[in-house]
């Protein structure tokens, strides 16, 4: 992907008695009489947006390392290396939530999260000037571009709300969504200080965000799946009505039969553009790549992935999370926890998505192992692929009673992961979606999914006392420590 230079700081402040934005404004001026005022400067400052969900070292901004950070140390597929006194990387797996910036990933991950944000807004009212203005002096194709990157722009507003209202606000079926979450803030002016909207607001304001981005993106602009899509709003809309279609005991139908249409739209209307990967194309999709052999950070040919980030021109931090590099002596803060590691069977074709270090004899996650260099690497992050989509499907499916759909959902994912299908075949209807929330778990690990299955459907997360330093942990879903406090610095 081509990456821009042009970058927002936004300078996010907190006022901690009301928890309001209180200043958000960009360090670097985009000129919306300049930049933005051309085809190829909106295309540009686009492109600097997607750079926004990578980590940056811009006055302790970031977004991937910190949000990877707080999903998935909240569950119970990882656990720490080397337990110790608590820290900013393990603030989140203890449930401290700390609000610090020194103390945990929470202020880092709000701080990039309305860099993003302010960034889209700005680029958006560029967008919308140059279309009441100029824009019937634009060829077909230059308006199609400006049409494309402004459902660019709206998707990663939405995306970026949905997440923060997973961390910052409690799971949607508590209270009808009538709990505060965070300020939506839809402009880039400074004067704009929203107070925090709740749940459902978020909520209706992603939903209806993301509609639009899907139709814009319709246009007949062609990308790779290093970009965002209307396959990849389509596939957050059943994310986000998967969220929104309440717990394992308390189901909402309308909402479940939305993120079945969302998720059979990717499936079934996307003509031959994607699909599951099968055998070793599979395998290879998180196999070990530390040396780059099998090329898994060029994915512009991988069927399976929606959209992901393109880190082959740069690095991820997720390396250092999972992945300990000898040389250096860093690295792998979180392994598999054994409780996981008990669940994969040798003939889990996900059995080959771990590899056992040969500088320290620990297993490890393979999924970010790729072109593995002091801590960093070079794996895609990716946001939405196929696996999750057939899941979503199939939970969908089993929360509205349509048991023989869900079967077959859940059967494809487990039947592609080298099992038997008699494993399902063989279970009762009234166990089906336990079942489905287990090969959720397997399929996704490490994909920032882990605490938020738990949650979203009423269910407590339980982490043994072999992967918790010995005392076993039982969070549950009202449990304060679900939701992060605003950060106040």
């Amino acid at each position: 992907m081509k990456r821009s230079f042009i970058i927002l700081c936004a300078s996010v402040l907190i006022v901690a008695c009301n928890k309001q934005i209180d200043e958000i404004r960009p360090l670097v001026k985009i000129d919306q009489e300049g930049e933005l005022s051309s085809v190829a400067g909106i295309v540009e400052a686009t492109y600097g947006n997607y750079s926004l969900l990578r980590d940056n070292n811009i006055r302790d901004m970031a977004y991937e390392q910190a949000w990877s950070n707080i999903s998935e140390s909240r569950g119970n597929n990882v656990t720490l290396r080397t337990f110790g006194p608590v820290d900013r990387t393990s603030d989140a797996f203890f449930y401290r939530n700390s609000t610090g910036s020194s103390l945990g990933f929470s202020s880092a991950f709000y701080r990039g999260s309305y860099q993003l944000i302010v960034s889209v807004n700005t680029v958006l009212e560029g967008i919308e000037k140059m279309q009441q203005s100029g824009w019937q002096s634009l060829s077909a194709e230059e308006r199609n571009k400006v049409i494309y990157a402004k459902g660019e722009n709206i998707f990663l507003r939405a995306f970026a709300y949905f997440n923060l209202v997973r961390v910052y606000g409690k799971p949607y079926y508590q209270n009808n969504g009538n709990n505060p979450a965070v300020p939506l803030k839809k402009t880039s002016a400074v004067s704009d200080i929203p107070a925090p909207s709740t749940v459902k607001e978020l909520y209706d304001f992603v939903i209806s965000e993301l509609k639009t981005s899907a139709q814009l993106m319709k246009v007949p602009v062609t990308k790779s799946n290093s970009f965002i899509s209307t396959s990849a709003a389509w596939s957050l809309l059943s994310r986000a009505y998967l969220y929104m279609g309440g717990s394992v005991t308390d189901p909402v139908q309308a909402f479940n039969e939305e993120a079945v249409a969302y998720a059979d739209s990717v499936i079934n209307h996307t003509g031959s553009k994607y699909a599951l990967l099968l055998g070793n194309a599979y395998v290879n999709m998180f196999a070990n790549d530390e040396f780059g052999d099998l090329d898994r950070a060029q994915f512009a040919n991988n069927k399976e992935i929606v959209f992901a980030f393109d880190n082959n021109t740069g690095t991820s931090y997720n390396g250092i999370m999972y992945n300990y590099d000898g040389n250096y002596n860093i690295g792998a803060a979180f392994v598999p926890s054994m409780d996981l590691k008990q669940q994969i069977t040798a003939q889990d074709l996900r059995s080959n998505f771990y590899r056992i270090n040969p500088a320290n004899g620990i297993t490890e996650t393979t999924k970010y192992l790729v072109l593995f260099f002091q801590g960093l690497s070079r794996a895609p992050h990716i946001f939405f692929r196929m696996g999750e989509i057939y899941l979503n499907r199939a939970e969908a499916f089993a929360k509205t009673g349509n048991f023989a759909m869900a079967r077959n959902d859940l059967r494809t994912i487990h039947t592609r992961a080298g099992l038997p299908a008699s494993d399902i075949d063989n279970l009762n209807d009234q166990d089906l979606l336990s079942a489905i929330l287990k090969e959720r778990r397997l399929e996704l690990a490490f994909e920032d999914h882990a605490g938020y299955d738990y949650f979203r459907n009423g269910l407590p997360m339980t982490r043994l006392a072999a992967d918790n330093n010995g005392t076993a942990l039982i969070i549950q879903p009202d449990d304060p420590k679900v939701v992060f406090e605003i950060p106040n610095n």
